[in-house]
């Protein structure tokens, strides 16, 4: 406000934004986030926190193990703690549909590459150049990498059964 008087504008001094007897702010935020806390960071941002972008083709490992994913670079947002995720994705039609993402570096194949890879529960259509919003709603795991193909589609089994447990209750 002082700087206002002495340049000639009105500024007024306002108090932090409280929830719980918290200030909301973005370093809290972001701090949920990283911690793999995106409920908490949820209800700071009065949303869930969302990436979206546009799917590209990958190299078609998750249909082999019957999980096709959504594939996506994470481009210039905030990085979440990687790992699992119960998700909600939003197509552009409109439709909403929950399902499960690995977001983070894929330790178990090579190249490491660093994208969030969503597979939606029933749901075969192709989505290859379209812009999709995937909110982050539940934190599982941690990545993990995986000594055989069998083993990853035994963790993938489990992740996605836990997904749609915890989404049914939101």
């Amino acid at each position: 406000a002082r700087l206002g008087d002495e340049l000639g504008f009105v500024a007024e001094t306002v108090p932090p934004v409280m929830l719980n007897g918290w200030v909301i702010s973005s370093s809290r935020i972001r701090d949920h986030l990283r911690a793999g806390q995106p409920r908490e960071a949820a209800a700071l941002l009065t949303r869930p926190f969302a990436i979206s972008g546009v799917v590209e083709h990958g190299a078609q490992l998750g249909r082999t193990l019957g999980y096709p994913t959504a594939n996506m670079r994470l481009g210039n947002y905030l990085r979440p703690a990687y790992g699992i995720y119960a998700v909600r994705g939003v197509l552009p039609d409109g439709r909403v549909l929950d399902g499960v993402a690995n977001l983070g570096i894929r330790p178990s194949f090579e190249p490491p590459e660093e994208l969030l890879e969503s597979f939606l529960f029933d749901f075969a259509e192709d989505l290859y150049g379209q812009h999709i919003e995937v909110a982050l709603l539940d934190y599982i795991r941690p990545e993990a990498k995986f000594d055989d193909l069998e083993s990853l589609k035994v963790q993938m089994d489990k992740d996605a059964a836990i997904a749609r447990t915890l989404l049914a209750r939101s």
